[in-house]
């Protein structure tokens, strides 16, 4: 539907009977103008481009969130930096009804090099209404600034020069007669501009909405508002957590955490809150700063609908794309409590103090109740306790803008989400003419789509630099709501809008932001669990994105030394100590609000590696070699260090490179906290002589490799005590025999000579004495001592 204007009701105007209508500005008005022209002239450069979104993502109508992020709705004649630009926007209500004049405010900006002359400012309403997404997004960025944009409302001569690096302001008044609209008037968006020209050249074109409303009946649009309460990523230290003097600047009473808070709460505005936040205010105890405490005991009161995000953020895309199976949790905070700052203390009679640690929710058994801790009692909190916040919802899952694949949404189901909020860059739209209801139908869970164009333009009036800027931005988002509620009139229609996550930018126009938008009449706001509940919108389908590649690669390195870590702790007495730690590390590495800080990231990726390679690296095998074995079992020590601040068990396998020297079975020993311990390994040589190197590999007691295998040189020599024994054995055996051998040689000689041939001294058979003297010298070279002989003569008696 296209609203055709009434021309005759809304006149062209001469020049000269334009003046009359001109407001006249207060003293107050001049002193604010000066510090708005002010401000704008160093601020407003940049705030365009701060308000950028980092990518180029479509909108569900078809619109570049580029171009929705400018906060002042202006078009240039040349760049930035050396244009003249002029800035429109309504002054009063974005709003108009029937008989009231229309107010705007003009700011005209010089930022070349040369002085501008005497110009004029002509004021435009546009012939028809805007009624699609597609007319606003043109109205506002028109292809070409030549030509008439509209009707001719007001021409308003300035009456001084504008010199390089000036502005100046002025705030016009058109009467509604002039204006032209009336009852018979469809209500909705209008687009009106701003001209400065000199020598009837327009030298610049600014432009902004105005919504046309007669009070005729309307369905009014549900949104759902989503705000994270983040910090900036670098704000956790290396352990995962919020150090207390970063939780004091952020809470305190210009922090960022705590302007945030006073802006949102009580508001019928979803919270999205980082548990991170929770955990490093409570595990600080006793000591925790009072700001932090008070700001955590308000967000607990506050009646705002909320649900967990990821520890620190965590980007869930980026964990399931990197190959995590379920999203990561937080194993533990055991490692980092001081139990000296839980200790109770002394009664004081006020029980309106609210404990940093929130009451357990466990039911009551039927045992013996716990006795109530006495003044001095140490009470820690639990993992639980620490992460603990009563949610109204805790199955929503908020990742990246825009980088969600199909088989990202398998694991949000896997991990207990049933609803996923999605940018407009991840669905598709078969009607581009019709802003789809957020809820999309997805096979494992619900998809909640984010309005891109209406975000960012929220987003940027939250962060305008001023007044002006301010009222351009929510001009803009009143028409892109209004649009919508036109579309189909009777229809409910369930819009979702989030704003900045872990944002550094100052949201100084927050609270006036979400206030006019809580007042426009097209619109009430609602919640997200009501979103969950809207009817999907025919010819919307999911459209599977992917994190950026570096991302993903480095993501995985992170999750893959979390896996070595893991298995390395099944050897260390404490293992928490390791593990529960290196989760929260990364968990915060991935974080979303890394996105904007890729070289940072990178530098604190490389930063945790280096890190945990250090641990890993941290139980060693010192013994270098060489060793000469000259045995054919020894024990070979191995000295092995421990560099930790705990005892590891290990299992110390060894595995020699060839066969010339035979291992005994494994040995386990366990190494005290930041010392070394010698273990003897058995070995037997086997054949030969020669090199072998020992491979000393340790494991943990599940069999799990612990650092670097260990390589020691060995010189094996085992045959020289073999050789040492056989020729011992062989002299004892040439000894021995060779006394034997004489002393058979002397007998035989001795029984072959004939007794009465040798001296004739011998008589009735008996030896002489000569002869046994000799006998008994070859005995003795024996060893052995013959045993007496019996001789027998024949009819002798027998005698020895």
């Amino acid at each position: 539907m296209v609203a055709e204007s009434i021309p005759e009701r809304r006149p062209v105007l001469p020049t000269s009977s334009v003046t009359r209508f001109v407001r006249t500005r207060t003293a107050f008005a001049v002193v604010l103008v000066g510090i708005v022209t002010a401000a704008s002239a160093v601020l407003i450069p940049s705030s365009a481009q701060a308000a950028a979104p980092s990518s180029a993502a479509l909108s569900s109508a078809g619109q570049t969130t580029a171009h929705r992020a400018q906060a002042a709705t202006s078009v240039k004649t040349e760049t930035a930096d050396d244009s003249v630009n002029v800035q429109l926007s309504p002054t009063a209500s974005v709003v108009l009804h029937p008989g009231e004049d229309l107010r705007v405010t003009a700011t005209v900006s010089n930022h070349t090099a040369d002085t501008i002359p005497v110009s004029t400012i002509n004021v435009y309403l546009a012939e028809r209404a805007l009624t699609s997404r597609t007319a606003i997004d043109d109205w506002l960025h028109p292809e070409s600034t030549t030509g008439t944009p509209g009707d001719l409302l007001l021409s308003h001569p300035l009456t001084a020069e504008l010199q390089p690096g000036h502005s100046t302001s002025v705030d016009l008044t058109i009467p509604a007669a002039n204006v032209g609209l009336t009852t018979g008037n469809a209500w909705g968006a209008r687009g009106i501009a701003a001209t400065v020209t000199t020598d009837a050249d327009a030298i610049a074109d600014g432009r902004s909405t105005i919504i046309w409303y007669s009070g005729e009946p309307i369905t009014p649009i549900t949104l759902a508002t989503v705000f994270p309460l983040t910090v900036p990523a670098d704000s956790a230290d290396a352990s995962g957590l919020i150090s207390a003097d970063t939780l004091a600047s952020l809470t305190g009473p210009s922090g960022q955490l705590s302007r945030e808070l006073a802006a949102v709460e009580n508001r019928p505005i979803t919270l999205a809150i980082d548990p991170m936040i929770l955990a490093s205010i409570r595990i600080l105890g006793n000591s925790a700063p009072a700001d932090a405490v008070d700001w955590l005991d308000r967000l607990t009161q506050a009646t705002n609908d909320s649900f967990p995000l990821s520890y620190a953020d965590a980007d869930i895309a980026l964990q399931a794309q990197a190959g995590a199976p379920a999203l990561l949790e937080p194993l533990s905070f055991e490692q980092d409590i001081d139990p000296s700052l839980f200790t109770t203390p002394p009664a004081t009679g006020d029980e309106s103090t609210t404990p940093l640690t929130p009451p357990s929710t466990v039911e009551p058994s039927s045992a013996s109740p716990t006795p109530t801790p006495s003044s001095g009692a140490v009470i820690p909190p639990t993992t639980a306790e620490l992460l603990d916040f009563d949610y109204t919802m805790t199955d929503v899952g908020w990742p990246s803008a825009g980088v969600v694949s199909s088989a990202d949404l398998e694991v949000f189901a896997a991990s207990g989400l049933g609803s996923t909020i999605l940018s407009g860059a991840n669905v598709t739209n078969s009607d581009q003419s019709v802003v789809p209801n957020s809820v999309l139908d997805l096979e494992h869970t619900v998809g909640l789509t984010t309005d891109d164009a209406l975000q960012s333009a929220l987003r940027s009036a939250a962060s305008a630099v001023s007044f002006d800027a301010w009222r351009g931005a929510m001009a803009e988002a009143s028409a892109l709501l209004a649009v919508v509620a036109a579309e189909q009139p009777t229809a409910a229609r369930t819009l979702l809008t989030t704003f900045n996550r872990a944002t550094t930018e100052p949201m100084p126009f927050l609270s006036q932001t979400l206030e006019a938008l809580e007042s426009a009449p097209w619109q009430k706001p609602g919640t997200l669990q009501a979103a969950r509940s809207a009817a999907p919108t025919a010819g919307v389908a999911f459209a599977s994105q992917s994190e950026p590649d570096s991302r993903v690669d480095n993501s995985a390195v992170l999750l893959t030394r979390e896996a070595e870590l893991t298995a390395f702790s099944t050897a260390l007495t404490s293992p928490l100590e390791v593990t529960g730690t290196q989760r929260l590390e990364v968990l915060t590495l991935l974080s979303v609000d890394w996105e904007t800080q890729p070289e940072a990231w990178l530098s604190a990726v490389n930063a945790s590696l280096a890190s945990s390679l250090k641990i890993l690296d941290s139980v060693v095998v010192t013994t270098k070699g060489p060793i000469n074995v000259v045995g054919s079992k020894v024990d070979i020590p191995v000295t092995l260090t421990n560099a930790l601040d705990q005892a590891v068990t290990v299992r110390v396998n060894v595995v020699p490179s060839n066969g010339r020297l035979v291992v005994g079975s494994d040995e386990e020993t366990t190494i005290e906290a930041n010392s070394a311990r010698a273990v003897k390994v058995p070995v037997s040589a086997a054949v030969g002589n020669g090199e072998v190197t020992l491979r000393v590999t340790l494991f943990s007691p599940t069999g799990a490799p612990i650092g670097e295998p260990g390589m020691i040189a060995i010189n094996v020599r085992a045959d020289w005590e073999s050789l040492g024994t056989a020729i011992f054995a062989l002299l004892v055996v040439l000894f021995f025999g060779f006394g034997v051998w004489r002393n058979i040689a002397r007998r035989r000689k001795a029984r072959t000579a004939p007794a009465a041939e040798t001296d004739g001294t011998a008589t009735d058979g008996v030896a002489t004495d000569s002869d046994a003297t000799e006998d008994a010298a070859g005995a003795g070279d024996t060893g052995e001592v013959e045993p007496p002989k019996t001789v027998t003569e024949p009819g002798d008696d027998t005698r020895e």
